[in-house]
């Protein structure tokens, strides 16, 4: 039985896939998108900031002295900000990076309009499923905001 044709070539593969986290699948395919070579770039900065910000987040930093607990906060809620202000823009770039270029050549390395299937797949899947999520939040945000409003309707029950 040829390996091609095994039943447990899927497996196989699957296994043998590099981890799916952007920093890691950018710093993998760094030279591997002739199309848009910034697209790896924009892997490994968003892996990176994602992980800066869930340290700054996690990590207690509270003094001993009580008076530079509120200074502390403070600090931390501007880095905070700094950072999801850059985050936002660079999400931003990243959509033009990717979706300007669909859909590359996924099979000619020689080509200038290559890019590799699972370096623009990662991206692209990940930014469209945070627009889903993103519409999603908004709706129920809205729904929500009718239920609250009451006045004639209350959640979909018609009041006097």
């Amino acid at each position: 039985m040829d390996l091609e044709s095994s039943l447990y070539t899927p497996v196989l593969r699957t296994i043998e896939e590099p981890p799916s986290s952007p920093l890691v699948s950018g710093t993998i395919y760094l030279d591997s998108c002739t199309k848009q070579y910034l697209i790896p770039i924009y892997l490994i900065v968003s892996g990176s900031f994602t992980l800066f910000f869930m340290m700054i987040s996690v990590v207690s930093c509270t003094p001993n002295d009580e008076s530079n607990i509120l200074a502390i906060h403070k600090i931390g809620r501007v880095w905070k900000s700094v950072i999801s202000l850059f985050s936002f823009i660079w999400f931003i770039t990243g959509n033009v990076w990717i979706y300007r270029i669909y859909e590359p050549d996924y099979v000619d390395e020689a080509s200038p309009n290559y890019c590799d299937k699972t370096l623009y797949l990662f991206p692209s899947w990940a930014t469209t499923v945070t627009y889903i999520l993103l519409g999603t939040a908004l709706f129920l945000g809205f729904c929500g905001l009718l239920c609250a409003l009451g006045g004639t309707f209350r959640c979909g029950q018609r009041v006097g």
